[in-house]
C-alpha cells in the first residue's frame, strides 16, 4: 500500500516567491517542455526550495502548484482585462458586485480563489505564464490545437499616399511552418512598400 503524502503549506514565508522565481529562472535557462518545466528544471527548483527554506517537495507537488497558479493566473488575466476598472493594482484585488462574482465563478472555478486570496506575486506570474496560457474559449496557447494567430504590425506611415492597392494574402494551409510563412509575408509587404 502506497504511503499517503502529507499536505504541504505553500504559504510558508518566502516559499512561493522562491518557487515562482526559480521557475522563471529555469524557463530562461532550459526553456519549457510543453506548457511546463523540464525534468532537470523541476529538480533544480526542488533543490532551491530545500536549500533556501528547508521546504521539501516532490515533482508532482510542484507541478500541481504550478498548474494551480497557472490556472489562477489565467482567471486573473481575464478579470484584469475586463472593462470597467474592476482591478485595483494597489491591493491586487477585484471590485466586483456579488452578482458579477457569481457570473465569473460560473465561467471559471479559479475565479473563486481570486475572491478570497489575490494572485501571489502578479509580476512574477506574468513573466512565468504570459504567452503560455490560453485565457479564453478561442484563445491560443502553446498546447492549443487552434492555429497560431497572426498579428499584423506596420511600422510605416502611409498618411498622404493615394491609391494604394492592398491585397490580403491567405496563409498556406499545409507544408509551410508558421514562422517561415510570417517571415515571407513581412518580406512581401516590405517589397511592395519599397516599390511605392
Amino acid at each position: 500500500m502506497a504511503q499517503k503524502r502529507l499536505r504541504i503549506n505553500w504559504r510558508q514565508e518566502g516559499v512561493e516567491k522562491t518557487f515562482l522565481e526559480s521557475c522563471v529562472n529555469e524557463i530562461t535557462i532550459h526553456r519549457r517542455e510543453g506548457s511546463s518545466l523540464k525534468m532537470v528544471s523541476w529538480k533544480n527548483v526542488a533543490e532551491k526550495l530545500k536549500t533556501e527554506h528547508n521546504f521539501i517537495v516532490d515533482q508532482k507537488q510542484m507541478k500541481n502548484r504550478y498548474d494551480y497558479l497557472k490556472s489562477k493566473f489565467a482567471a486573473w488575466t481575464k478579470l484584469k482585462n475586463k472593462t470597467g476598472n474592476v482591478y485595483n493594482p494597489v491591493s491586487n484585488t477585484f471590485n466586483l458586485s456579488e452578482a458579477e462574482w457569481q457570473i465569473e465563478i460560473k465561467s471559471n472555478k479559479y475565479v473563486e480563489a481570486l475572491r478570497s486570496a489575490p494572485l501571489p506575486y502578479p509580476e512574477i506570474c506574468i513573466h512565468l505564464f504570459e504567452g503560455s496560457t490560453s485565457i479564453g474559449f478561442d484563445s491560443w496557447g502553446p498546447s492549443s490545437t487552434l492555429p497560431h494567430p497572426v498579428e499584423e504590425v506596420s511600422d510605416y506611415n502611409l498618411n498622404g499616399l493615394e491609391s494604394i492597392e492592398c491585397t490580403q494574402i491567405e496563409p498556406p494551409t499545409q507544408g509551410v511552418s508558421e514562422e517561415s510563412s510570417g517571415q515571407s509575408k513581412k518580406k512581401e509587404k516590405n517589397e511592395r512598400l519599397k516599390r511605392l
